[in-house]
């Protein structure tokens, strides 16, 4: 009864006199056809291994880093984040109230949420007044010839 089961590579586990539960964590393993090897890690993202069983393959998720949100299983995942909604300190080219803080308070758009369009947030003067600018608070101006007020 001193005999031991081991898993064979890519799998990982060990056990003596019965046979082993063989597990591989397809985040950090790169010897198998179904691991994640740095699919995520080079897309800047995070690797999560929820299922380690031998049984469930190709279920490994790449998580985007905050602030981006977004996840994929078995591929890269496609990163997003609304420049003019999110306000954490992680977010360097967020708006972060610039526009709703300006005065006047003005509005802010989003035209492109993917994380390789950043800084495209823009700013635009409520009427009366006109005015737009990207990535920054508007110069706000009234046409006194044609405005009502």
């Amino acid at each position: 009864s001193d005999w031991t089961c081991t898993c064979r590579a890519p799998l990982q586990g060990q056990a003596v006199a019965k046979a082993s539960l063989c597990t591989v964590d397809e985040c950090v393993e790169t010897a198998c056809a179904t691991c994640a090897k740095t699919t995520c890690s080079d897309a800047g993202q995070t690797c999560v291994e929820s299922n380690p069983s031998s049984t469930s393959l190709s279920d490994w998720v790449c998580r985007c880093v905050a602030p981006f949100v977004g996840s994929a299983t078995a591929k890269a995942a496609l990163c997003k984040v609304n420049e003019c909604s999110e306000t954490s300190s992680t977010c360097t080219t967020c708006a972060k109230g610039a526009c709703s803080g300006a005065t006047p308070a003005q509005t802010c758009t989003e035209p492109n949420d993917s994380a390789h369009s950043l800084s495209d947030w823009t700013c635009t003067c409520a009427p009366p007044l006109s005015g737009t600018a990207t990535a920054k608070a508007a110069t706000c101006v009234i046409d006194e010839c044609t405005a009502t007020c």
